[in-house]
């Protein structure tokens, strides 16, 4: 696994400023531990740049299942990348799936869960197809971050 600061993306919305506050960028590797992983690197992440992490429950759960819908779905290394505009966060996972993900109107025995939880967790769901793959995007409103917090590592390697 490698995490990578990366430079700031334009934001989607003309209304916020056009330099992220704080981005992160992590290259996860396929692997059942894959979900755990991101939960841990967002745990710490949002502690450093937006408020305690146990106050950021939501978030942590909507990034575990599109993470898990990645690995699961296409059994291949996904990207996850963080970027926080003010109060506004996008929670990016990226993977070489070409299939959209589609609610299955009922959940059941073999799914369906993932999109109406993160739904309902206050993240509006959007996807971007790109050749060889796509990024499913969950932005959500984060409360404002109560002062400077210690800052996580922002390259790390994980064999």
């Amino acid at each position: 696994m490698t995490v990578t600061a990366a430079a700031p993306a334009p934001p989607t919305d003309p209304t916020h400023s056009p330099v992220a506050d704080h981005q992160l960028t992590v290259a996860l590797p396929y692997g059942l531990r894959t979900p755990q992983m991101a939960r841990q690197i967002t745990a710490r992440w949002l502690a450093a740049y937006v408020a305690p992490a146990s106050r950021m429950c939501n978030v942590v759960l909507i990034v575990s299942e599109l993470v898990t819908n990645a690995i699961r779905h296409t059994h291949e290394p996904c990207t996850l990348q963080l970027t926080l505009h003010g109060s506004r966060l996008d929670v990016a996972v990226a993977d070489h799936g070409e299939t959209l993900p589609e609610p299955s109107g009922t959940p059941g025995e073999h799914g369906g869960f993932g999109l109406p939880l993160v739904e309902g967790l206050g993240g509006r769901i959007t996807t971007v197809p790109a050749l060889g793959g796509k990024t499913v995007h969950a932005t959500l409103t984060v409360p404002p971050s109560s002062g400077p917090h210690r800052a996580p590592p922002t390259t790390a390697s994980v064999r």
